[in-house]
């Protein structure tokens, strides 16, 4: 432990800087984001951050107090097991490791858990854990956009082969509101790769729809008079469809137990957001005030059809309040998260 007033505590991103997943809008490993706000976020507080590689923090790290992992690599959860003198904490999605290999996580102090699952009986007597989504960099720009050419402005890919069910099911979605004469935009930044190809050719045959191979920032999210949100997730990898989730099958493909970028894009830009009626989405502060929402789940690909399409004819406009915006930046998260941190340092002294 380093005597020195200052807590050192080193923030290692699973993701590299340099990525696509690294510098995306809505992504937590953005390096100069992240940067700033833990500027902003350890302001009065006595902690002394450094934002480093898994590399170099495996050779360095007797020089730091505490380390904060981003993210989990299978090197990083090696890190955690090993009794180190250095306080261990990580912000991640944790379900398939709380399940299938929770001594992972014996020795780490405070665990900022992105599963939106209740995964307290799995927790160690040691473990503090609190529940901390994802968020969406405040520092960008709403752009104000006043034309809207389109019905809809879908953000994402469409392949989720890696379900076991309903693995065209936004493919689907994006085809029968097509059908029923609604204008459509994608952004898609794997518009060109071939699983993607083949999906978006069915859709193209519709001069209603338009995709541009990019993935969207702040005021793609506005191109639309709606923006879709289809909280849905593929596994994982093709092993993770056979891996023991804590769920049921039914729940594991048709609920929603990890709140994607997406739905924080939409908050961030502050666009007039479709998405599921669940109590994850919910949590994040959206309601029937703000948001519109549609209740069947992948299993009725028509029935979201019907309820978005009615939505979209109703014509109604939900505007993201400030306060909602606000609490789902990720300045708010690392403040939150450092705040922690910092209790456990006088805690421990």
């Amino acid at each position: 432990m380093n005597n020195s007033k200052k807590y050192k505590l080193a923030v290692v991103p699973k993701v590299q800087w340099y990525n696509q997943y690294a510098y995306a809008y809505g992504s937590q490993h953005d390096y100069f984001h992240t940067k700033s706000c833990l500027k902003v976020a350890s302001k009065e507080l006595d902690i002394e951050y450094k934002i480093i590689y898994l590399k170099s923090f495996l050779k360095k790290y007797s020089e730091f107090d505490g380390v904060i992992f981003i993210g989990l690599s299978k090197e990083a959860m090696q890190f955690l097991k090993l009794d180190h003198r250095i306080d261990k904490y990580t912000w991640s999605f944790n379900q398939i490791e709380w399940i299938n290999n929770r001594d992972i996580f014996k020795n780490t102090k405070i665990i900022f858990e992105q599963s939106t699952r209740d995964l307290s009986t799995y927790h160690h007597n040691n473990n503090i854990v609190y529940y901390t989504p994802l968020g969406f960099q405040g520092d960008k720009r709403i752009p104000k956009n006043k034309r809207m050419r389109y019905d809809i402005v879908f953000n994402g890919t469409l392949d989720r082969s890696r379900r076991l069910t309903a693995t065209e099911h936004r493919k689907d979605i994006i085809l029968g509101l097509l059908k029923k004469g609604h204008t459509i935009i994608n952004f898609n930044g794997r518009a060109d790769k071939s699983v993607e190809k083949k999906l978006l050719d069915e859709l193209k045959k519709y001069k209603n729809f338009k995709v541009v191979n990019k993935f969207g920032n702040p005021k793609h999210y506005t191109e639309g008079k709606y923006s879709l949100h289809l909280p849905f997730h593929e596994l994982g990898s093709k092993e993770g469809i056979y891996l023991n989730w804590g769920m049921t099958r039914k729940e594991l493909e048709d609920s929603n137990w990890l709140n994607n970028w997406d739905i924080y894009r939409c908050i961030g830009a502050k666009s007039n957001i479709i998405t599921f009626d669940c109590p994850e989405i919910k949590y994040l502060g959206l309601s029937e005030n703000n948001c519109s929402f549609y209740k069947n789940d992948p299993s009725n690909i028509e029935g979201i059809i019907k309820e978005v399409s009615e939505i979209v004819n109703s014509n109604v406009q939900k505007k993201i309040s400030n306060s909602v915006w606000q609490q789902n930046t990720y300045v708010e998260r690392w403040k939150f998260i450092l705040s922690k941190i910092s209790e456990i340092k006088y805690l421990s002294k």
